[in-house]
């Protein structure tokens, strides 16, 4: 489902932000390397046809995807409101993140979300960074937050290109409390140290939270969320339409 990228996107850019301001990946040497366009991490979770099919008729969303649009807020469109409780495969999730092509900043490709018996969510999938700034301009992030990761990560020299991140933890949403522990994450072929990702965790499970929870993107709602067995088990409310463009005017 689309909220568990942008999950994923927004964990990868605070952390790049607290890497940044500690000065890490700024004594690295060779971080265009480090940071290179190698295959995520293989999960293997497949996904068939069925599994496309089976959540797209759980979700209701409609999709419509423009050619092109004016501008970068008009490429990425949310209407109406819908509740929606319901339980989703591994396979269903990944099958429904695999058909995110036909937005042009879509900034997380070849996604795998594995959910194992005893909750822990393990996802891969590549990062593209430079597409990381209009995926936060077109969905509402505060232009102060835009400015300051772009001004550290052209300070730091951070490619523009694509690279691989995997992360593994748990995540649960009840009575609107959020909570969130990771046991791993690795930004290229870095894994990235528990004490830098844990100084990132409380704000971004603020950030998270008023995203997710509140109706801070859009008309999404999350009331509750669980991992286990394979499955997510999602209540709340979710967009009913969803418009996209492949182009803006002007930059075919």
């Amino acid at each position: 489902m689309r909220f568990i990228r942008r999950l994923l996107v927004v964990l990868v850019v605070i952390v790049i932000a607290v890497i940044l301001g500690l000065g890490y990946l700024g004594v690295v040497p060779g971080v265009s390397r480090l940071l290179g366009s190698d295959k995520p991490r293989e999960l293997g979770v497949t996904y068939t046809d069925t599994d496309l099919k089976s959540i797209l008729s759980k979700n209701r969303v409609q999709r419509v995807v423009l050619e092109s649009a004016p501008d970068i807020k008009s490429s990425f469109v949310l209407k109406g409101s819908q509740a929606v409780d319901n339980v989703f495969t591994d396979k269903e999730i990944t099958a429904r993140l695999g058909q995110e092509s036909d937005w042009l900043f879509n900034p997380f490709t070849d996604v795998q979300v594995k959910i194992g018996e005893n909750g822990i969510v393990e996802a891969s999938g590549i990062v593209h960074v430079d597409r990381l700034r209009a995926y936060a301009e077109a969905t509402g992030v505060p232009q102060e937050e835009i400015n300051a990761i772009a001004q550290g990560m052209d300070k730091y020299k951070i490619p523009r290109g694509s690279f691989p991140a995997y992360v593994k933890g748990t995540l649960s949403i009840k009575d609107d409390e959020l909570d969130i522990n990771l046991s791993e994450l690795n930004i290229g072929k870095i894994p990235v140290p528990e004490a830098l990702y844990s100084q990132a965790k409380s704000a971004f499970e603020g950030f998270v939270h008023e995203r997710l929870t509140s109706g801070g993107y859009g008309s999404l709602d999350i009331k509750s969320l669980s991992f286990s067995n394979g499955k997510m088990s999602f209540s709340g409310s979710i967009p009913k339409v969803i418009t996209t463009a492949k182009t803006i005017l002007g930059n075919q």
